[in-house]
């Protein structure tokens, strides 16, 4: 373990280490990709379509990107030019009208996720258990 002259080199120090901890571990990108996927279940496939089959492709359209501040867990859905996240997120934007009439409520599937990451401690549990792998004693 390093040494450090003051609070600040050490905050510093531990913020890296958690960076890196997040970066290369995988519980909290697998607990983010699956609560994801739980909110696509239940706020967006709610019903069954009639007029088409279902690909299953929201659910699984997944990516994971390094950031200065850590990571990004996002949807990756695409239709062409059209990012299929924001369209079922919003309600703006939907131009199936199968059922005679344009779907347009919003399907907050993303906030959902947000909210449970943010009010539950899963995501807390996950980075111990990725600091841990990372070689930290963490309760």
């Amino acid at each position: 373990m390093p040494s450090f002259k003051n609070l600040k080199e050490l905050e510093k120090y531990i913020n890296e280490q958690a960076k890196k901890a997040l970066q290369n571990g995988k519980y909290v990108k697998d607990t983010v990709i699956e609560t994801g996927k739980k909110y696509v279940d239940k706020e967006v496939y709610i019903y069954q379509p009639k007029q088409y089959e279902r690909t299953g492709l929201l659910r699984e359209s997944w990516d994971v990107e390094n950031t200065d501040d850590g990571i990004a867990v996002f949807n990756t859905r695409t239709d062409g030019e059209k990012y299929i996240p924001q369209v079922i997120e919003s309600g703006i934007g939907y131009d199936y009208t199968g059922y005679g009439y344009a779907y347009e409520e919003p399907r907050p599937f993303i906030a959902e996720t947000r909210r449970e990451l943010k009010d539950s401690n899963i995501l807390k549990e996950a980075m111990k258990k990725d600091l841990k792998n990372a070689g930290f004693d963490v309760e």
